[in-house]
């Protein structure tokens, strides 16, 4: 039998995978002939699929992640593969993908041979209130309706982060100083993408409050992936589908910055970015250096009109 899990809400594939492994553990035996194989990582494992099954136990569960990551030898393995263990009432084979393109070839082989097949899309804005306040509730943390938001704004539709930060709530932590930092956060990328040399003194305030460089750095690359999304929906039409999983107010804010992007300002953005990263990485000088340089350098690019 096969499985094929896929898609970037790897939250609730992981959950699905786990309630498999929970149904076979119920028919054979917890923690028996079940194998877990990263086929990125350990592709030699590969070749052993379907081979483990004890002298005691004929029934085998393997778990084989990251194919469409492997080699070509491996997944031209898998395919032959494909056929005998779709009727194999003895092995069954689960598929988890985190990142694969509905036009792949290697993933559509995968789904002509599975016996079960489901896609994890990320939420929409509803069924993420939804799934949010069912977290809630279950981890009893009572929230206010501005607190919810601001959690929602700052992770969107990333069920690990929330479901973390619901973990540090129950705990005894704070949203608000939370949401303070994050909006610091937001004050320097926002000034940025204005103007970069604008952003210069909240990025001086944050390097002095002991903010690390990478992270302030990987602040500025998420910001621009959303402000990506926004523009391409802008100016492609399709506004909808590329705010789908974003918050409201990100969305709207970003088709501001849309309305004077284009497609040499977003290469170039995305150039310094890289090239700042590769600096951090290499340079001898202080890590700050690079982001210095990057809110200074005379060549930057102004979104403003």
């Amino acid at each position: 039998m096969v499985y094929f899990l896929y898609g970037p809400d790897t939250y609730s594939s992981r959950k699905k995978v786990a309630e498999i492994i929970g149904e076979f553990d119920k028919k054979v035996g917890a923690g028996l002939n079940v194998t877990r194989i990263d086929a990125y990582d350990r592709p030699d494992a590969v070749f052993a699929t379907g081979r483990n099954a004890s002298l005691f136990q004929t029934k085998e569960l393997v778990i084989l992640e990251n194919a469409s990551l492997a080699s070509r030898e491996v997944q031209t393995y898998i395919r032959d593969q494909l056929g005998g263990w779709k009727t194999d009432r003895d092995v069954s084979v689960v598929f988890w993908e985190a990142d694969i393109s509905d036009e792949d070839s290697f993933g559509k082989s995968i789904r002509k041979h599975a016996t079960k097949s489901q896609e994890f899309k990320l939420l929409s804005r509803a069924a993420l209130m939804r799934w949010f306040d069912e977290a809630a509730r279950k981890r009893d943390v009572r929230l206010s309706e501005r607190e919810k938001e601001n959690l929602l704004l700052s992770f969107g539709p990333d069920l690990w982060a929330l479901g973390h930060e619901l973990d540090k709530i129950e705990m005894g932590w704070s949203v608000k100083g939370e949401r303070q930092e994050a909006e610091k956060i937001w004050g320097f990328t926002d000034a940025f993408f204005r103007n970069p040399r604008n952003a210069f003194l909240p990025l001086t305030k944050l390097l002095d409050a002991g903010y690390e460089t990478i992270y302030l750095l990987g602040a500025l690359v998420s910001s621009l992936h959303t402000a990506v999304a926004v523009w391409w929906g802008f100016t492609h039409d399709r506004l909808k589908k590329a705010g789908s999983g974003l918050h409201p107010y990100a969305v709207k804010k970003n088709v501001e910055l849309a309305k004077r992007l284009g497609p040499d300002a977003v290469r170039r953005l995305y150039r310094r970015l890289v090239a700042a990263d590769i600096e951090q990485k290499t340079s001898r000088l202080p890590q700050q250096v690079s982001l210095l340089r990057l809110v200074l350098d005379k060549h930057q690019t102004k979104t403003s009109a």
